[in-house]
């Protein structure tokens, strides 16, 4: 570690410094637009406790690659870019057209100034695989969506409704929990030696 970032040298000449990310939001503190604002303001108290302070785990975590002549980074650019709004599941989306060379997305000019980043990973299927992101997709390989109608970015990828924030909220709640059961099924077959806790 160095400067709070880890450091991945491939080679002499080929280094890669990477940040840490939550790869959910609660969109506990997002003040606009109005009507996520006024989906939030809906909830019933029990959701609110459920939904805006979940517990931070492994599962809800991510690396991404960030260096100082490429920004903003995949991990700026997801949260501030409206037709993402901070979500894995039209991020990966993203990524999933940058290996298949599918018409541009939302972060395709961010995704191909960390193209070599991408190709450590040769295919998306090992993409996928190596950050245990399995459970955002399908058997035939496309993105398994928190909300359908977000196929294509024909919208925001902010729930507007109270039905869609507690769509993606229990979409979202309910990936973290499979990635890190994933994550600690992969560690005990792997390092048996380490005791791993599971929430």
């Amino acid at each position: 570690m160095t400067a709070n970032y880890l450091v991945f040298e491939r080679a002499p000449d080929k280094r890669f410094t990477f940040g840490s990310d939550a790869i959910t939001n609660s969109y506990t503190r997002w003040g606009k637009p109005r009507k996520l604002v006024e989906a939030k303001a809906e909830l019933s108290e029990e959701q609110k406790g459920r939904y805006f302070n979940p517990p931070y785990t492994v599962g809800s975590a991510m690396i991404w690659p960030v260096r100082k002549t490429h920004r903003p980074a995949l991990n700026t650019a997801k949260g501030m870019r409206l037709r993402i709004a901070d979500r894995i599941d039209l991020t990966l989306e993203c990524i999933r057209r940058h290996y298949a060379g599918e018409p541009a997305s939302p972060l395709a000019d961010v995704i191909s100034n960390y193209a070599d980043f991408f190709n450590l990973f040769c295919t998306f299927e090992q993409f996928v695989e190596f950050f245990h992101l399995q459970d955002l997709v399908t058997p035939e390989g496309r993105i398994a969506f928190f909300l359908e109608e977000d196929e294509n970015f024909r919208r925001p990828g902010v729930p507007t409704t109270k039905d869609e924030y507690i769509r993606v909220r229990e979409a979202s709640l309910k990936f973290i929990t499979l990635r890190g059961n994933r994550m600690a099924d992969w560690v005990e077959k792997n390092h048996p030696e380490i005791k791993v806790r599971r929430h």
